[in-house]
């Protein structure tokens, strides 16, 4: 797919939506392509957007204008399904009908399929067979299935996902990842996962695209404009840092004309560096993190276990759930933030934020009830909470990005 199609792509996926804005997880969602096919083409999403004039970010639908009742949702949920003449109905079916968007039923009901038993309606049949618990042996049948399928002893989630009736998604969740997947069904990943590049080589392609952008690269920009994937620059070297130090010392002594402008870029960069890894070293003693369940969801390879985790995950996909923060402290409230209302135009409120590992911490910590909009956490477990609560553990369920 070129960039002309792949922003062709992205505008009929929006329309589609009946909306101007695209979130990367609804564009996935929808429009069928790989996860990283806009990094062929863009070195963020948000270059993407701009070239195919979207906004990034949630449609207006998803975030209802008033409050609606429990009556209010089923009757709507019945009046979709019987214009539709269907018995069974997915949450995609039921937005693309509905007169608000079925964030508003998940949120009243805690989820789809509550909502469903409560309005005498069904999952539909795929949605059946995704939430059906997994057997580690069942997941192993299958992956030995394809391969002997394909006639070979290694496979790639995208190979695997072509031929399977159980995707890679969920074996990775039943295993933990999809090596973990492929070790207990005694296959090996694709040989040629790991390309073994001469150094000389990486080190020069990051002086070419140093010169060309005039900057450091970040690694997406780097891989985008080079042949060797994101693991060759950063996996084989304990990650993307020690890459740069290691090919700025190797540049600097194979390259000894380079232009003023490039030596200075390359030698503040080594600078900044060292000093990261002198402060690193100066700390002594610091006590091991202690890590949940596990997680993987996006760069969360584990579930918050502390406040400082909870504010970490909430900044990641605050923009995805409505909120544009304009600033973090120590001080109550936590977090100054606008929140996305809906209506003809689109418009935001002030949102006086408080982080709270469980939301029953809000109260052991005895803060006000006032000078606090809305108590963000990762469990909810103060059902009485006189202020609106956000669990992340429930709404990160609604967002793409699962491994």
């Amino acid at each position: 797919m070129n960039k002309e199609e792949f922003i062709n792509l992205m505008q009929k996926t929006a329309n589609d939506l009946s909306s101007n804005r695209l979130t990367i997880g609804d564009f996935y969602k929808y429009s069928g392509v790989s996860r990283n096919e806009y990094a062929n083409h863009f070195d963020s999403w948000a270059d993407a957007c701009s070239a195919a004039g979207l906004q990034m970010g949630l449609p207006i639908r998803y975030f209802a204008p008033k409050p609606h009742s429990r009556d209010e949702c089923l009757k709507e949920l019945r009046r979709v399904a019987n214009m539709l003449g269907r018995t069974d109905l997915s949450s995609k079916t039921f937005t693309k009908h509905a007169q608000f968007g079925c964030m508003v039923i998940i949120h009243e009901f805690g989820s789809w399929k509550k909502a469903l038993d409560e309005a005498g309606l069904e999952l539909t049949t795929k949605s059946k067979k995704d939430s059906t618990p997994l057997t580690r042996e069942e997941c192993v049948s299958e992956m030995k299935r394809v391969a002997a399928l394909l006639g070979q002893n290694y496979l790639t989630s995208k190979m695997y996902d072509k031929h399977a009736n159980i995707n890679s998604q969920r074996l990775s969740r039943v295993f933990g990842s999809w090596l973990k997947a492929l070790d207990e069904a005694e296959l090996s990943l694709s040989p040629h996962y790991i390309r073994e590049i001469p150094f000389g080589n990486l080190a020069k392609n990051f002086l070419e695209i140093v010169k060309e952008l005039g900057k450091i690269p970040t690694l997406q920009q780097l891989v985008r404009r080079t042949e060797p994937v994101s693991h060759t620059y950063a996996g084989r070297f304990g990650g993307y840092s020690k890459f740069k130090q290691k090919a700025i010392d190797f540049i600097f002594s194979s390259y000894p004309s380079l232009p003023s402008g490039i030596k200075t870029i390359l030698d503040t960069e080594r600078e900044k560096i060292r000093s990261r890894e002198t402060v690193e070293t100066a700390v002594i003693a610091v006590s091991p993190h202690q890590q949940g369940r596990t997680l993987n969801f996006r760069a969360f390879v584990y579930a918050p276990t502390s406040e400082h985790d909870v504010v970490q995950m909430f900044g990641a996909i605050a923009d995805e759930l409505g909120f544009e923060i304009i600033g973090n402290r120590s001080a109550f409230p936590d977090c100054e933030a606008r929140r996305r209302i809906a209506g003809g135009r689109e418009h935001y409120r002030q949102c006086l934020i408080e982080y709270e590992f469980s939301s029953s911490d809000y109260k052991k910590h005895n803060h006000p009830l006032k000078g606090c909009d809305l108590v963000v956490c990762w469990v909810h477990d103060w059902l009485e909470c006189p202020i609106e609560v956000l669990e992340l553990s429930k709404e990160i369920k609604m967002l793409n990005g699962w491994r």
